[in-house]
């Protein structure tokens, strides 16, 4: 997704509704252009994720949960990713959390930046982007915080007891991030999805340090999973409920494919990143019409698409002063 407007000045709104008489959902508007709000999803003792990274508004999520009768220090928050809308509570409060191992290192963004300085450094020299456009990156992920919660990380696919002896199964569905998971509850037929299933937009996929070589592969290997899932209803981590569960995976799955067919048209000759990135549409645009931060996201997800086609035996790389440039096969 892009068009965010970094810590754009907003008030925090809360809106709680009962969206079964199982579950409540918490809608936290977020201070960007977009995504314009987070979920936040309680059941029972479990919350499914933990709201922005501020001080401030990670306060107003727990007095909020607080409102609605329940005691932070005896839930369990289900962390779907490691994002900054999404691992606020765990940064402020001494809290019980439970995340993908593949997450945990990623949580240094938010206290010790510094940590990726030099993987990123890297990253920029070897793929020719401009340190300047990292700039808005740095500042994004510098919190003040230490990771206060008790953060235990999750096996491989594992479930939870639930209600029931089915519980609750976790899913490990990587492409967003490395340690992205789902939550399913095959009682009641349905799904947590994290940011990996939405119900309007298509979620953003990164080549960043840290991440796996096919991030897009990844992805798609993500919602094609779901598919062996019976699931009614899908409850994201943005956007609305997904009532046509399977309709919306198939959709997501013809996206990345058809976008990695245009990625695939905007090689002309040998290019960098960067010149790929320009031949491609934008959701603002075109790419000269983007601003820093959302330069980076487009720099990030190009070349994801780009280490797909290397991986699949359509494009080559080759080092050009010690910058990667790409061509096709």
């Amino acid at each position: 997704m892009f068009g965010l407007e970094i810590f754009k000045p907003v008030s925090i709104v809360f809106s709680s509704v009962p969206i079964t008489d199982f579950m409540e959902r918490i809608k936290v508007h977020l201070p960007f252009k977009s995504p314009e709000y987070s979920n936040v999803y309680i059941m029972g003792e479990f919350v499914i994720d933990g709201g922005f990274i501020s001080k401030e508004k990670a306060g107003e999520l727990a007095g909020e949960i607080e409102r609605l009768g329940y005691r932070i220090d005896s839930l369990t928050f289900i962390i779907t990713h490691h994002h900054i809308d999404h691992i606020g509570i765990l940064l402020w409060y001494d809290i019980r959390a439970i995340m993908h191992p593949s997450e945990n290192e990623f949580l240094l963004f938010y206290t010790n930046p510094q940590h990726f300085v030099k993987p990123y450094l890297e990253w920029s020299s070897r793929y020719g982007i401009d340190l300047e456009m990292l700039r808005p990156l740095a500042e994004f992920f510098r919190s003040g915080s230490r990771v206060k919660g008790e953060a235990n990380s999750l096996k491989k696919d594992f479930r939870i007891e639930y209600e029931t002896p089915e519980g609750m199964e976790i899913i490990h569905t990587p492409g967003h991030s490395p340690g992205h998971i789902c939550i399913y509850i095959p009682k009641e037929k349905i799904l947590f999805s994290g940011d990996l299933v939405l119900s309007v937009t298509t979620t953003h996929i990164g080549y960043y340090p840290g991440y796996g070589q096919d991030p897009v592969g990844d992805q798609i290997e993500s919602l094609r999973k779901l598919l062996s899932y019976e699931i009614d209803e899908i409850y994201p981590a943005h956007e609305d409920t997904i009532k046509n569960a399977e309709q919306r995976i198939h959709e997501l799955i013809e996206h990345y494919e058809n976008r990695l067919e245009e990625v695939y048209s905007g090689i002309d000759g040998i290019c960098n990143v960067i010149d790929v990135a320009k031949n491609i549409s934008w959701s603002a645009g075109s790419f000269e019409k983007l601003d820093g931060w959302n330069r980076v996201l487009a720099i990030s997800e190009t070349l994801a698409f780009l280490k797909r086609l290397v991986k699949i035996g359509r494009v080559g790389e080759k080092e050009i002063e010690g910058v990667v440039h790409f061509t096709r096969s």
